[in-house]
């Protein structure tokens, strides 16, 4: 008598029972992972708008002399990047930004005068970063003079609000980076509007 090995092994019923499972899942985890991926997203911006903002207010004090940050559609494009046109309300910052010593005080990256420091390219897709006039953005920049303050004022209010939002994903959360004049930051996380 010869003793019959059993085979090992998964039946087709067993293999589409699986298949079956797995693409329940996945009907019911891809909406709830959306939110969480818009989050990180805005979270990311807001922290990479707040970090150029602070280095740059370190970096005014310690050359003692003014640096600016202002939104650019070429920062990373560019051999010379250039800010955009301080006329803008709101102020879109999610095509990126730079931030340079303004060596002649005029207000405007000069290539030939002024030094970038950093450059920071487009945020995350569905995410918008503005300020706003009624939220106190200054005329196209954000600047710090030496002493570490912000300047020039914000339209006559006391703190500069830059907002970040998801857009198209039906998600409603939101955060803000606040810029008091003195040159203090704080995140905070809210609903857009």
């Amino acid at each position: 008598m010869r003793n019959r090995k059993s085979q090992s092994g998964f039946t087709l019923m067993e293999l589409m029972i699986t298949m079956v499972l797995i693409a329940i899942f996945a009907v019911i985890a891809v909406p709830s992972y959306r939110p969480l991926t818009a989050d990180n997203q805005i979270i990311s911006a807001l922290n990479d708008f707040a970090n150029t903002l602070g280095a740059a207010r370190a970096e005014a004090v310690a050359r003692g002399q003014t640096v600016i940050v202002c939104p650019s559609s070429n920062a990373l494009s560019a051999t010379n990047p250039t800010c955009n046109s301080k006329s803008d309300d709101p102020q879109i910052w999610n095509t990126g930004w730079i931030s340079f010593v303004d060596e002649n005080d005029n207000g405007k990256f000069d290539s030939g005068t002024d030094k970038v420091l950093r450059v920071h390219g487009p945020i995350a897709n569905g995410v918008t970063l503005i300020s706003k006039l009624g939220g106190g953005t200054v005329s196209g920049y954000i600047g710090f003079n030496r002493m570490g303050f912000a300047s020039p004022t914000f339209s006559n209010k006391t703190i500069l609000v830059g907002q970040a939002c998801a857009n198209g994903t039906g998600h409603v959360h939101g955060g803000s980076v606040t810029l008091a004049l003195a040159g203090t930051l704080k995140t905070n996380s809210g609903g857009c509007q």
